[in-house]
């Protein structure tokens, strides 16, 4: 079987993949589709795979991410034409958790003064500042990444929230609300925290009459995609004071545009999409990807395939 990567991809995993009897087949990200159809049976890659046109690929049957997201795919097609779609949930959930106690002091300790201060020697004490302790956490979303990030912020004494569609109970969260439950308990949280996937049903979550029924006051990190939240409306909410501050790695547009008002507030913490990002990242990266390929071979069960109803991966299947 062929198995078709990036040129980067192959050079670091592409002797793993050859030992293991597959033949291997390589694109240029600068001309990725050079030819009409590789000629593969997999595909691996992460959102380097929109600029691929897959389609024209005859004997494509396995697409296996090194990402969690796989909103930039053409899930249709990949359904329609029974191509075995896996994610790489789970891959990254340790350092996207410390990010979202991160992104939490950053706002609570006014790390963009502490940083101005230190950049201008100015030896300026403030006599009031903010704790994470005692504080009332909204997780929007219970995977993984969540659950890694709640166990986290267990140590600072906090309030820890999740939500669900169904308010199915999930370890170590005190509290799980309902789709039907969240408009009337976000009014009381100090802290929301995006860990939704991008889907139809998830575009805009947080919305302008969302961002009305926040605790004034409030904190938003957002570690998912950048539009499970209405954007101008996160601007709205920052200027009126509805939200204090907000850390943010992801965005609707991406790379964040120059023009957008988000680049001059000073309570906001802006991260180019690499909460992921961590010292063990390429073996993170291919784990899954690596077991897919064994799996194959060996006629062993795959891990983390795609539910295209849900249109993400989903333990609770």
């Amino acid at each position: 079987m062929k198995v078709l990567t990036n040129e980067g991809f192959a050079r670091k995993f592409g002797d793993k993949i050859k030992e293991l009897g597959y033949e291997l087949i390589t694109y240029s990200e600068k001309n990725p589709n050079e030819k009409e159809d590789y000629g593969e049976d997999i595909l691996i890659g992460a959102i380097n795979l929109k600029n691929i046109d897959y389609k024209n690929h005859k004997n494509l049957k396995y697409i296996f991410l090194t990402s969690v997201g796989i909103d930039f795919l053409d899930l249709k097609y990949i359904e329609e034409n029974k191509i075995i779609l896996s994610n790489n949930n789970g891959a990254y959930d340790d350092p996207i958790a410390e990010w979202i106690v991160y992104g939490l002091l950053q706002v609570e300790k006014n790390d963009m003064l502490n940083i101005e201060n230190q950049k201008n020697k100015d030896w300026n004490r403030r006599s009031r500042g903010f704790n994470l302790y005692g504080k009332k956490a909204l997780f929007l979303g219970t995977g993984t990444i969540a659950t890694a990030a709640a166990r986290r912020l267990r140590g600072f004494e906090m309030d820890l929230n999740g939500f669900n569609t169904n308010g199915r109970k999930v370890e170590p969260f005190d509290n799980v609300y309902s789709l039907e439950e969240l408009d009337n308990v976000i009014s009381h949280m100090d802290y929301i925290i995006m860990c939704l996937p991008e889907t139809e049903k998830t575009h805009h979550f947080l919305n302008k009459e969302r961002f009305k029924k926040l605790k004034k006051g409030s904190v938003i990190v957002n570690i998912s995609r950048g539009a499970t939240i209405d954007e101008d409306a996160l601007i709205d909410a920052l200027k009126s004071g509805r939200v204090k501050g907000a850390a943010l790695d992801v965005f609707e547009e991406e790379p964040l545009p120059k023009s957008s008002p988000l680049w001059e507030m000073d309570n906001v913490y802006i991260s180019p999409h690499i909460s992921f990002i961590c010292e063990d990242i390429e073996e993170r990266q291919f784990n899954t990807a690596y077991h897919n390929l064994k799996a194959i071979k060996n006629d062993e069960d795959f891990k983390n395939i795609v539910d295209f109803d849900k249109g993400y991966w989903d333990k609770n299947n």
